[in-house]
């Protein structure tokens, strides 16, 4: 019983998205050696066919690692 209370209670502090910024990758940029996400956290400014029409509210600089690993389009939490 004791084990499953650890269990559970690790589990709501490390799920808990309270701490957590996320958004939605609309591009991925590599300059100068530096990889940088650009995201909207609201993606209603979107034409139909994905066009940024000039807005994006995040530019947030990532590892190689971190960069490779997820695609435009995909949602990105960091804290």
């Amino acid at each position: 019983m004791k084990k499953l209370f650890l269990l559970s209670t690790f589990l709501i502090f490390t799920c808990s998205s309270d701490d957590d910024n996320c958004f939605t990758i609309i591009d991925k940029i590599i300059s100068e050696n530096e990889f940088v996400f650009v995201g909207d956290s609201n993606t209603s400014y979107s034409d139909n066919e994905g066009s940024l029409n000039g807005y994006a509210n995040i530019n947030l600089p990532v590892s190689e690692d971190v960069f490779n690993s997820y695609d435009e389009g995909d949602n990105y939490c960091y804290k």
